[in-house]
Formats: C-alpha cells, structure tokens, sequence
C-alpha cells in the first residue's frame, strides 16, 4: 500500500512540473521587473509604488503625513 501510494504521489508531482513547463509564456510572471515605478519617499527614504506615493514640486513622499510635513513655512524638523 505504501508503494501505491509513493508513486501516485511521485505522478502527481511530475504532472504539476510538466504543465508548469508547458504553459506559455505571456502567462507566466514577469521575472524581476517592478509592475510599476517605484519612488522615493524624500522624508523617510521608504520606496513606495507611484501610484500610492504623494508629489508636490517634483519630490515624492509615502503619505498624506510626510506630505504635510514638508509644507514650505513649517518648522517640523
């Protein structure tokens, strides 16, 4: 019964290799390469998406906070 069971499972596992090797391309993960652009956060360095980062004069920042904080007249520092 252990045998059995060994090679059902050794065929199961060569099955999910082969599709995995079969499959094309385009549907794989891109490896490596951000989905989008990534930036700097100018008050704590954190990298954050573009998307989900806040900009004012060309600087960008993580949040709604570090972009208040970087007001021009606050004295925060």
């Amino acid at each position: 019964m252990g045998r059995l069971l060994f090679w059902i499972l050794l065929a199961l596992v060569a099955y999910g290799v082969v599709k995995s090797w079969s499959r094309p391309a385009a549907s794989r993960p891109a490896g490596g390469q951000p989905s989008e652009p990534m930036v700097r956060c100018d008050a704590c360095g954190l990298n954050v998406p573009q998307s989900e980062a806040r900009g004012r004069d060309g600087k960008w920042y993580c949040s709604g906070e570090h972009l208040e904080r970087a007001q021009p007249g606050r004295d925060d520092a």
